[in-house]
């Protein structure tokens, strides 16, 4: 990512247009064109920190988003159904923990902050 390999402090990204995610992030009404999201980038090339944001409850804007995504409401049967019960208004983040111990410990690869690293073509154990 090349924002997390041009900074040395660690960056804030928020105002995330709608075409960059999914339709179950909420858009912000006083900023329309704009997600309720950020992410946090680590600085020197170590990648993202974390990601987070509101998620869409309204039914009828959660079906305006599966459109504007260019997909089918079928494909979200099951969601669109608990949508029309009322989902409550919710918000979270994630953050990638192999990604933290990269960065506090300076390793130079992700492999190196996981026990049982995924590479592909190799064994993990």
């Amino acid at each position: 990512m090349m924002i997390s390999k041009t900074y040395a402090d660690p960056v804030w990204i928020i105002d995330i247009p709608l075409r960059k995610r999914e339709f179950y992030d909420r858009e912000d009404m006083k900023n329309p064109g704009y997600f309720r999201d950020m992410d946090l980038i680590y600085p020197e090339g170590y990648g993202e920190a974390l990601s987070g944001g509101e998620r869409e409850y309204c039914y009828e804007r959660v079906k305006v988003r599966i459109r504007k995504k260019g997909q089918r409401l079928s494909q979200f049967r099951e969601y669109l159904e608990l949508s029309k019960e009322d989902l409550p208004p919710s918000a979270g983040f994630g953050i990638g923990i192999e990604r933290l111990t990269m960065f506090v410990c300076g390793l130079d690869k992700i492999e190196d902050a996981s026990l049982f690293p995924k590479i592909p073509g190799k064994y993990c154990i």
